[in-house]
């Protein structure tokens, strides 16, 4: 290895120790805690997202990070109808089976998991979550959440929010 090699990996392993040294640092101060709008809920600062469980990330490590938060202090995931990314139909809704497995095997009380999730907003191409296009429109919010809660295994989700908006033109943003 020549010395600029050597340079170059000792430099990056100084930035990787600085890295989990911060994160050190971090796990060590309490989590503070926000009330999410007028609710009664109190959320976690940190709201853990969840998108890559289930396709880019496995089963067990979607439980050994969740874990990790919830022994953090984070209360409050971030999970949709079309997790994992990127979205097929094939993995549609994975992450909210790993979540509800994590769930069930850390036996962690519903109640002290804030679940926030979102329907997908209109899209021609997504035609696998219910049977065409989807759209917001009263039928494919209650489809979305009936079948959020049942691939959660619970009995309620304490936010749900639209994903995308519908969108009349070809245009994001």
């Amino acid at each position: 290895m020549s010395l600029n090699s050597a340079t170059a990996v000792a430099a990056a392993l100084l930035v990787s120790f600085d890295a989990a040294s911060a994160m050190v640092a971090a796990a060590t101060k309490p989590m503070t805690y926000t009330r999410l709008g007028s609710s009664d809920l109190m959320v976690s600062d940190c709201c853990l997202g969840t998108m890559t469980w289930g396709k880019q990330n496995t089963a067990k490590e979607a439980a050994d990070q969740l874990s990790a938060a919830w022994d953090m202090g984070v209360n409050f995931l971030d999970t949709a109808e079309g997790y994992p990314v990127p979205m097929t139909a094939e993995t549609q809704g994975e992450t909210d089976r790993c979540i509800a497995k994590w769930m069930k095997t850390a036996k962690q009380p519903r109640d002290s998991v804030i679940l926030a999730t979102k329907v997908c907003g209109r899209n021609d191409r997504f035609t696998w979550f219910r049977d065409g296009p989807t759209i917001v429109n009263r039928d494919q919010v209650i489809a979305s959440v009936d079948a959020s809660l049942s691939r959660l295994e619970t009995d309620h989700i304490d936010l749900l929010q639209i994903h995308w908006p519908d969108r009349y033109v070809p245009l994001f943003g």
